[in-house]
């Protein structure tokens, strides 16, 4: 209980890693070292296991020959007990004054399903530079709450666990990176199944994690296309297909206009 009588919110970090990758990242191995809250780490490896004992108490290592980053996302919230997690990739840095203002947001209003912040870049930009500056909530299935989700990176949610084990919802394994189907798009399916259920996600104009400039969002290979057309077909259907080839066709074109009119 905190001072007003009101049960404590507390606060969970689900980091995903391969063959100890991590360890490389000495900036954020400190930061979760320090943290305040509970950390799994999830270490997906044959061969390269992480050692817990260079980590505090507080820090789970869990060293899995698994494969995916869904199952390990999975995997380490299911080994959580805290209210909200905050997920991370290994390669980031957290902004750990950010991170303290987020959680005394979410304490006030704990009901909220998803919340998902701000993200920077490495190099001190804006991850995307249509951000709000102001709080706003996502609800329901319209089709502008679709398309709002599918600009939701995973390195900007923070989930109500709660919320999650209620409902019984979890990251779909078929999506996301390693996955051997399709390899990315699991955190807007995973926006899409809490708006579903009939949760509401919330918007806090504050950056919490800092990434390097390239994501696997950022891929336009076939499999990619394929991971995309997906997703359009799960959330929009049935007119999934229509709009993924209109979209395609507009960035085709968008392409070729830039490639023809670029200096050379």
């Amino acid at each position: 209980m905190n001072d007003d009588g009101m049960r404590t919110i507390t606060f969970g970090y689900a980091v995903a890693t391969v063959d100890g990758k991590l360890l490389e990242n000495e900036v954020f191995v400190n930061q979760l070292n320090l943290a305040s809250d509970a950390v799994v780490i999830v270490n997906q490896s044959d061969s390269f296991p992480i050692d817990s004992s260079l980590f505090s108490d507080h820090v789970k290592v869990i060293n899995s020959p698994t494969k995916g980053l869904s199952i390990s996302r999975n995997i380490a919230l299911k080994s959580l007990q805290n209210d909200f997690v905050i997920l991370c990739d290994d390669d980031i840095e957290l902004n750990a004054a950010n991170i303290e203002r987020v959680k005394k947001v979410i304490s006030e209003k704990p009901q909220v399903a998803l919340y998902f912040t701000q993200l920077e870049k490495s190099d001190g930009d804006p991850w995307r530079m249509e951000y709000k500056s102001r709080p706003y909530s996502i609800k329901g299935l319209s089709f502008q709450s679709k398309r709002k989700i599918q600009k939701i990176n995973s390195m900007e949610q923070i989930l109500s666990l709660s919320y999650l084990k209620e409902n019984n919802l979890w990251f779909n394994e078929t999506f996301g990176a390693g996955s051997g189907v399709y390899p990315l798009g699991e955190e807007t399916l995973m926006s899409y199944e809490i708006l579903r259920s009939g949760g509401e996600l919330q918007y806090i104009p504050l950056v919490t994690r800092i990434h390097p400039p390239f994501s696997s969002g950022m891929n336009t290979d076939w499999k990619s296309r394929r991971s995309v057309w997906a997703i359009y077909r799960k959330i929009f259907w049935p007119w999934g297909t229509l709009m993924f080839l209109s979209v395609l066709f507009k960035r085709l074109l968008l392409s070729n206009y830039t490639n023809h009119n670029r200096v050379l």
